[in-house]
């Protein structure tokens, strides 16, 4: 019962999205743009040539690759010198010094009504306090921004643009949906035993990615709710187009990628099951750092598993791809999975974990949930010894 109010708060919030900037994953689930984020970075864009850069928004880059970052550029470029571009800058110029990073910036708009809506979404939602003096004086000034954002939205008439360019944004809408299975977020909810409120995927083709192959970004931003977390991430596109004369004559939008759209979508929201989950045992976990082996440790950093922590964390979300996909199942999607993650990505004890979780699958009624079996798991970890994950790296790892 706790659920039913939250929910229902939820979607009559989220209903006021425009049906053509979102579809349905599943009851629950849905991938769509943002229309505060698309400011953002079309204003970010217009910034960056008064401040040089901001992530992956270098000034004089050629985007040609991303049709949208390209023409909305060209678009809104009149207002470059813009009292409310000069002022984003200044405020994008601190928060830069003092972040390195955009997410803080998505983070607080994607918890703001939808533009040219003013104010939180959740009045009550749950908010944490910022111990750094520096960040919390940051903090201090998403409001104005946000209110900058809102006003150019307004002064460039940024609606209009995305209307005039809807079948950009629903194509690129469609090429990801088309790679998410609808079953796929029931099966999660299956397996951890548990639930949340809603999924959001948010597209955002305006989202700068210097050229190159391989080259996007997911970023997993933080919802809050009144009752707690809804999960979610943010994407940019991950395939180089040819540029094209005009928008209007792209059929193919930078988002068909099997294997990128199926990271954030199931990987990345997997974390919303594991990590709360596991921060409880973070102190006992980091003390068996020896456990991270040198030479191990070496080929995880292209990965950016830094530590033994990170790496327990990231071996229990690949652990969930692989068993979910056998619930689904889809036999030779987890052979894949096992395949990309043990023998390409050198998560090693994959194998040893998948013997230890039949115990929870096997006995659903005993271990209700992944949060009831997890001590298990982590007691598992503690009894490895360096000898033990060295004899598996090198398994996996033998010239």
């Amino acid at each position: 019962m706790r659920f039913l109010y939250p929910l229902a708060f939820f979607l009559a919030l989220t209903s006021a999205v425009s049906a053509q900037y979102k579809t349905k994953l599943a009851a629950h689930a849905f991938v769509g743009i943002h229309p505060n984020l698309e400011t953002y970075f079309f204003v970010e864009k217009l910034a960056v040539e008064h401040i040089n850069n901001y992530v992956f928004n270098i000034k004089g880059t050629d985007y040609s690759h991303q049709p949208i970052v390209h023409f909305a550029f060209q678009h809104f470029q009149p207002y470059q010198n813009d009292p409310i571009v000069i002022r984003v800058a200044e405020i994008l110029r601190q928060l830069r010094d003092t972040y390195h990073d955009n997410g803080p910036i998505m983070d607080y708009l994607i918890n703001q009504q939808e533009f040219p809506a003013k104010g939180p979404r959740f009045s009550a939602a749950n908010k944490e306090l910022e111990k750094d003096s520096a960040k919390r004086r940051m903090t201090a000034l998403m409001p104005e921004l946000r209110d900058s954002l809102r006003s150019f939205y307004r002064k460039a008439d940024v609606g209009g643009f995305l209307q005039k360019n809807h079948h950009f944004y629903q194509g690129a809408i469609r090429e990801v949906a088309k790679n998410i299975h609808p079953s796929a977020f029931p099966a999660i909810e299956k397996w951890y035993g548990k639930t949340f409120p809603q999924y959001e995927l948010y597209i955002s083709p305006a989202m700068p990615i210097t050229p190159g192959d391989d080259s996007y970004r997911g970023y997993g931003a933080q919802i809050s709710f009144p009752g707690g977390k809804i999960p979610s991430m943010v994407v940019s596109s991950s395939k180089m187009l040819t540029p094209l004369a005009n928008l209007n004559q792209y059929q193919e939008y930078g988002f068909d990628n099997r294997d990128v759209t199926q990271f954030v979508a199931y990987h990345e929201i997997i974390h919303s099951f594991v990590n709360p989950v596991l921060e409880k045992y973070a102190d006992e976990l980091k003390a068996d750092s020896d456990l991270y082996i040198q030479e191990w440790k070496e080929k995880m950093a292209p990965y950016g598993i830094s530590d033994w922590y990170i790496c327990v964390t990231e071996h229990l979300v690949r652990l969930g791809e692989i068993r979910i996909a056998l619930a689904m199942g889809n036999a030779q999607e987890a052979d894949r999975l096992r395949k990309l993650h043990v023998e390409e990505q050198y998560f090693v004890l994959l194998p040893l974990l998948e013997k230890e979780i039949v115990v929870y699958e096997a006995d659903r009624v005993k271990y209700l949930s992944f949060e009831n079996y997890l001590p298990r798991l982590v007691s598992y970890f503690r009894s490895l010894t360096p000898e033990q994950v060295s004899a598996q790296f090198l398994k996996y790892n033998t010239p």
